[in-house]
């Protein structure tokens, strides 16, 4: 059996009690400024206020942390090693209230986009621009891939949140409706067709077409209003980019449909129609169900929502 502690010894013990925050605030001015008159200048206190946080500081650690020299307070040993681990603590301190000034200011400081490369094109830039006016600074990651690419990297937080207008339902993800839109016919500016406003079914199907392939979204659409036969002659190239679609239609190898913000990103090159009948295009803002987005992301997404967007065709 271990001998009984001496009651000098258990009393001390038994003093010990939790420190407050303005014990140590008090202790740490002290140990800097030398005095406690200086240290109640530093807080904004009164002497009288500093000896008595020092007081209860002492009896809360059971430690004597000063002794008097030549009318001075002198730090003992163990005031020494304690001022240390204080100093440590109020380092970190300053970290963490540097990290949130940083967080007010910009968020986390990055933002990690995920888009379509067609959205990345056409409606991307005209929100970047201003969003990056208002907070300098940021750093943005824009990646472009396929809708599933998109998702699988969302899903493995690779993305704070991903743009699209194509549709995946999942437990795990948020989505949100951002714009409706819808599809447009895409002309050289010399071709006939130019100078109509809308372009209408039977017309379409008298042409050379440059067309999605046949699992994207706009293609799907399009089967159930607008009758076209797989491998019809008219049917000139399939291909599942719109900005390619965009690239030949400049080059005069026929007319196409794509959505109507990639149209925005060729409007001095390529003229833009209404179809007739409509073809609907939906953007699609979709993130993690698990994480709150951050403050930048929220930003960004009602920038998105406010944003006016002038009609795609003419």
């Amino acid at each position: 059996m271990p001998e009984p502690l001496p009651r000098v010894a258990r009393r001390t013990l038994d003093m010990t009690r939790p420190l407050n925050f303005q014990q140590i605030q008090a202790f740490k001015a002290v140990m800097e400024s030398g005095t406690t008159t200086r240290a109640a200048q530093v807080l904004n206190t009164t002497q009288p206020s500093i000896s008595r946080r020092l007081g209860e500081l002492r009896q809360a650690t059971g430690l004597e942390l000063f002794d008097l020299h030549n009318g001075r307070l002198r730090p003992t040993r163990e005031g020494q090693q304690l001022y240390r681990s204080v100093r440590q603590h109020f380092e970190g301190l300053e970290q963490i209230e540097t990290a949130a000034r940083v967080l007010r200011k910009s968020g986390t400081g990055v933002l990690r986009i995920g888009s379509t490369p067609t959205l990345a094109a056409g409606l991307l830039p005209r929100v970047v621009a201003p969003f990056m006016q208002q907070h300098p600074g940021i750093y943005i990651n824009l990646q472009t891939h396929g809708t599933p690419q998109l998702k699988e990297y969302l899903s493995q937080g690779l993305l704070d949140f991903v743009l699209t207008t194509g549709h995946i339902e999942h437990s795990d993800l948020v989505t949100v409706s951002l714009l409706r839109s819808r599809a447009v016919c895409l002309l050289h500016r010399d071709h006939p067709l130019a100078r109509r406003r809308v372009i209408k079914a039977d017309q379409l199907r008298a042409q050379r077409l440059i067309l999605l392939d046949e699992n994207d979204d706009i293609m799907i659409a399009m089967r159930g209003r607008i009758p076209l036969h797989p491998g019809h002659d008219d049917v000139a190239v399939e291909t599942n980019s719109s900005l390619t679609i965009c690239a030949l239609v400049a080059a005069g190898v026929g007319v196409g449909v794509v959505n109507p913000f990639v149209a925005n990103a060729f409007a001095d090159q390529l003229v833009a129609r209404r179809l007739d009948p409509v073809i609907p295009v939906e953007v699609t803002l979709m993130r993690s169900a698990a994480l709150a987005p951050s403050m930048l992301a929220s930003r960004f997404e009602n920038l998105l929502t406010t944003q006016s967007w002038p009609d795609c065709a003419g």
